[in-house]
């Protein structure tokens, strides 16, 4: 078995709970880097033959987030690298975003050697409540044991990819549009935070009040990390929980802006 020198780990989180599992498989894998894809860029090769490269992100509507499918057209990555890729999802359903990494991969060449889900705490707050705090404990210690199996499996360069049903992803035909739903009711103290939080920059503070710019992932950072449970789409989020992964502060997700190893 070949001895991998060292992991890079590219990740892409609203809530904090793909940004956890990164981290842990990290610890779990060892000489390994942990990198905001909302903040990487470069046009230089990455991997090599005894490198592995990893892709964490969470399954939106059984398909990839579009900033991880931008993100990866635009890499180049080394041919005879060893790719794994982690979808934190609420349901198996989720594992339809394996199948789309897999296809994105492939048509840049690429191999994706092994790739899997993490069940996480569900929080798309638009669609549903997000669970009570201790559910949402209980979900997350049953991830850790999967983060254990799945960090043994890397490590050991199993070659598995266990896909889901591909779906056609129709959120994303108008997102351009789907932010206007999104505003700042009475309790805004104007802190400015959803704009800091922003993975791709789509909130600018005007008067001291959030401006959503038509470029939205849908990935509801702004809800959750709000302090005042201001922001809300629509009359869907008013009465629902707000969740954030208890392990993830609010400073390690506002330096998504930047690229840090």
């Amino acid at each position: 078995m070949k001895i991998f020198m060292k992991t890079t780990i590219f990740y892409f989180s609203g809530t904090g709970n793909s940004l956890y599992v990164a981290r842990k498989l990290a610890e779990a894998l060892g000489n390994s880097s942990v990198l905001s894809i909302a903040g990487y860029s470069s046009a230089e090769q990455i991997g090599g033959e005894n490198e592995r490269i990893g892709f964490v992100f969470p399954s939106y509507y059984g398909n990839l987030p579009r900033i991880v499918r931008r993100f990866i057209e635009s890499l180049n990555i080394h041919p005879d690298t060893w790719v794994f890729g982690i979808s934190t999802m609420a349901i198996s359903f989720g594992k339809g975003s394996i199948s789309a990494l897999q296809k994105c991969l492939a048509e840049k060449g690429i191999t994706l050697n092994y790739g899997d889900g993490v069940t996480m705490p569900r929080n798309y707050i638009i669609e549903y409540n997000p669970y009570a705090i201790q559910k949402a404990h209980k979900c997350n210690e049953k991830a850790d044991k999967r983060i254990k199996v799945t960090a043994n499996e890397i490590r050991a360069k199993k070659d598995s990819v266990r896909k889901g049903f591909l779906t056609t992803n129709t959120l994303y035909k108008n997102i351009e549009s789907l932010d206007a739903a999104f505003f700042a009711d009475d309790n805004c103290s104007g802190c400015g935070q959803c704009e800091k939080i922003c993975p791709v920059k789509n909130i600018k503070l005007v008067n001291k009040r959030p401006e959503w710019q038509h470029h939205c992932e849908h990935c509801v950072t702004c809800i959750h990390w709000c302090p005042k449970e201001a922001i809300q789409y629509g009359s869907k989020t008013k009465k629902r929980r707000r969740y954030r992964n208890p392990k993830i502060k609010l400073s390690d997700l506002t330096g998504m802006q930047k690229n840090e190893p």
